[in-house]
């Protein structure tokens, strides 16, 4: 049985300002990744959510399914 451990990775944008400090700034883009394989691919932050809990459900469902 594959464990699952899917993350939400939000994709910023390093700024480096005058003095060495760095800003860093939402994108509003995120990849998808779980412990099984999933790997999205860069989209949208809103959909990087759905994708990762769809893909949870859909994991806790096959694991009652095949027990």
């Amino acid at each position: 049985m594959v464990e699952h451990t899917t993350v939400v990775h939000g994709i910023t944008r390093d700024k480096t300002h005058r003095g060495g400090w760095t800003e860093h700034e939402p994108t509003g883009r995120a990849v998808v990744r779980c412990t099984c394989g999933l790997d999205s691919g860069l989209v949208a932050e809103t959909q990087a959510v759905q994708i990762a809990d769809d893909h949870r459900r859909t994991a806790a469902e096959a694991r009652v399914l095949t027990a």
